[in-house]
């Protein structure tokens, strides 16, 4: 889970993992970077829910002598528990501190449902590291307010100690202040507030409904929150202008809340609200793709006040970069929690995720049907997104985030670096007591599609 300090992996390259058969201890192999030697290392579970060393032999000439130490470790371990208690007592994220007619129903579900078994278990082990900053974060976890933006910010903290980040958890704003390389970057996390009722069912929109709320209704949408952080300020000052932040790049990371699904489909109006742009892809006589780009679009709030592309408006110069996910939702920590063998075996999760496509003349996306199981490969980059503002006083490294997505606009057309198989979409199917055994697939054109559809009367 992304829970151990990133510096471990300056000095060692972790080799082999081993656990006790109650597996509280964990041990693993390691290799020394700079004389090659390898180390033996035992950890055990503090009072905090942490992994803590309890014993290491390091510099072997073999990797097979350090196995045979750490076996022994192992087999003649005695817990010090008064060691193992100094630390406190562990963060529990599920025991109920929020009032009851404040609960949202989507926490209810995650602790006490077996669908989100594995979700729980990922959140737990992430609760034993994650550092509650402004002290409130248990309540608002759960309460009907903040649950989503929570969840957002925790697959945030995921996905950053996935990038080799480090926390500087000294300040209470903005969310993260994260150190990197000898870099430093301020984030700040925002998402668009859900719309539609906790007990109304999720529309179901034609096409073309879609298109027409991705022209004006959805930039607003996103636009609304990213200005408001931009006119925020926290102890009379704004972001940029904290002491700890002044000198580095701003990030804003912002996901779609507003409702049920709605971030498998608003993923584009995310450029139009930030540089004005539209673009389509267009088929010629000879069946050649070019991309054709309206730009210089603006958009019109319900009191008919006109808004400007928001990293085209001078204010937002202090801002380096847009983030965005389609993936920071309960089913991101399901997977994940099932790659990781936190799963229950009456339940079968089963994603559909639609991704870039590198083929030259490409229109259709590569599209995946996976069953979700311990092969998995699924990372917390999977579907991250970095739209650069190419008019920021402080522009932001891409470097620092090598697993992203990234976007540069220039001359009114966006230019995109996609890793392979990069996240548009995704939808996760959670699924039990699945009566027959789900195979894989993918296809990455139109015809392949339908013939799936006719193999599989879909």
């Amino acid at each position: 889970m992304f829970t151990r300090t990133p510096r471990v992996k300056i000095s060692t390259k972790e080799l082999e993992y081993f656990q006790s058969d109650d597996e509280k201890q964990i041990g693993f192999v390691s290799v020394d970077n700079i004389d090659g030697t390898y180390h033996a290392l035992l950890f055990d579970r503090n009072s905090l829910g942490r992994y803590q060393i309890v014993d290491m032999d390091l510099d072997h000439e073999t990797i097979d002598e350090a196995r045979s130490s750490l076996a022994e470790m192992m087999d003649n371990y005695v817990p010090d528990e008064k060691e193992l208690q100094k630390g406190g007592k562990a963060v529990d994220l599920f025991t109920v501190v929020a009032e009851k007619s404040q609960i949202h129903p989507n926490f209810i579900k995650l602790k006490d449902e077996g669908f989100f078994k594995a979700a729980k278990k990922v959140i737990e082990e992430v609760g034993y590291h994650h550092e509650d900053i402004d002290g409130n974060f248990n309540d608002q976890l759960q309460s009907i307010n903040g649950f989503d933006a929570r969840i957002w910010e925790l697959y945030l903290w995921c996905y950053f100690r996935e990038e080799d980040f480090e926390f500087d958890t000294t300040h209470d704003a903005p969310d993260f202040m994260l150190k990197k390389c000898g870099e430093e970057i301020a984030v700040e996390a925002v998402h668009v507030k859900r719309t539609q009722g906790l007990d109304e069912e999720m529309a179901q929109m034609e096409f073309q409904t879609v298109l027409e709320k991705l022209r004006n209704e959805m930039p607003v949408m996103f636009g609304s929150p990213l200005y408001s952080k931009l006119t925020h300020e926290y102890q009379h000052q704004k972001y940029w202008e904290l002491p700890h932040v002044k000198g580095k790049s701003l990030v804003f990371a912002i996901a779609d809340f507003h409702a049920d699904m709605s971030m498998t489909w608003s993923f584009p109006a995310i450029t139009s609200i930030l540089y004005g742009i539209e673009q389509m892809a267009e088929k010629d006589e000879d069946e050649k793709v070019t991309l054709v780009s309206a730009s210089g679009n603006k958009f019109a709030k319900k009191n008919n006040v006109e808004i400007s592309p928001l990293f085209l408006d001078d204010q937002y110069k202090h801002v380096s970069a847009v983030l965005f996910s389609p993936c920071g939702t309960i089913s991101k920590f399901n997977r994940m929690g099932v790659q990781a063998g936190y799963g229950d075996s009456n339940y079968t999760l089963f994603q559909v995720k639609m991704c870039y496509n590198h083929l030259e003349n490409a229109i259709f996306p590569n599209v995946f049907f996976n069953v979700i199981d311990e092969n998995s490969h699924e990372t917390w980059a999977d579907g991250i997104q970095i739209f650069h503002n190419p008019f920021a006083e402080i522009p932001l490294n891409p470097l620092l985030f090598p697993h992203a997505g990234h976007h540069f606009y220039k001359d009114g057309v966006l230019y995109s670096q996609m890793p392979p198989n990069s996240i548009i979409s995704s939808t996760t199917w959670n699924i039990k007591n699945l009566p027959f055994k789900m195979r894989n697939f993918s296809f990455h054109t139109q015809e392949i599609f339908d013939n799936i559809v006719r193999q599989f009367n879909l």
